[in-house]
């Protein structure tokens, strides 16, 4: 029991929090500036679509929130993540909780992109960014005492499937760097949260992009970014230093032999074929 009300007490306190959420335009990034507001937290917001984020900012000053701070920002330009932590700092004051949120999915070969341009700004806003802002917001958090970082990266990391190798491996560099990072803040007032979703409704969803062979194969419904939002929210509060959403999602993280067994499966339905056509 005492060990269990240590770790509640180890949770963070979202009412007057200053928080900022990468890719907070549209899917769980969106769902969560609006789920943290209700809980009283002081945002800042970023994204590339600006008017995206206004119209956010807006609709939760509307529903008697403060409004957001809006950082309109391309976080798959390289350096961009240091001056946006500079930006943070100025608006909010300081920072108590970093949400690494935004991702960005690329399905195609790696035959024919290699380490072109595309990929490597992809894997800049995946990796990079995020290991860039928590190195530049970090020592704010340790100066005050009080703080927590959240890596949002994903069940690919575990699931092998063609044409996803590319956000598979930043995801899974990701979901990596944060454990080594929780290692490395032991003892320390930070708090580190790794969010793991699984299939969610939002625009970034691989699956069907896949060059299947006739229609994408069934699986469970994604569920709702609201739904991630609110179980981010709660792990946050409890200390958590894992969220898996939904539970289901814990089967490939756990055993990877099923992540694999998965991906083996679903390369059987893919027509690699026509989508290497004219890489040779």
């Amino acid at each position: 029991m005492g060990s269990r009300l240590s770790r509640r007490a180890r949770g963070v306190r979202l009412d007057g929090a200053r928080v900022l959420v990468t890719g907070a335009s549209s899917g769980i990034g969106r769902a969560l500036a609006v789920e943290l507001a209700g809980h009283g937290a002081r945002l800042a917001v970023v994204a590339r679509r600006e008017e995206k984020l206004r119209e956010l900012a807006d609709g939760i000053g509307a529903a008697g929130c403060p409004v957001p701070l809006v950082l309109p920002a391309d976080l798959s330009e390289r350096g961009v993540a240091a001056g946006l932590a500079s930006a943070v700092l100025e608006g909010l004051g300081g920072i108590d909780v970093l949400v690494n949120n935004a991702g960005v999915g690329t399905v195609e070969a790696q035959a024919r992109l290699g380490d072109g341009a595309e990929v490597r700004a992809a894997f800049e806003t995946n990796f990079w960014a995020p290991v860039a802002l928590t190195a530049a917001l970090l020592p704010s958090m340790l100066q005050a005492g009080r703080g927590a970082i959240v890596n949002v990266t994903s069940t690919v990391q575990a699931v092998p499937l063609p044409f996803c190798g590319y956000y598979g491996a930043g995801k899974a560099a990701l979901a990596q760097a944060t454990r080594s990072l929780r290692h490395e803040l032991r003892g320390t007032p930070v708090e580190v949260l790794e969010v793991v979703p699984g299939s969610t409704d939002t625009a970034l969803r691989d699956i069907d992009l896949l060059p299947w062979r006739g229609a994408p194969p069934r699986v469970l419904p994604p569920v709702r970014p609201e739904a991630v939002a609110t179980a981010i929210v709660r792990a946050l509060r409890r200390g958590d230093r894992r969220l898996v959403y939904p539970a289901t999602s814990l089967l490939p993280l756990e055993l990877p032999v099923v992540g694999r067994l998965v991906a083996a499966l679903g390369a059987r339905r893919i027509d690699s074929a026509a989508a290497l056509r004219g890489v040779v």
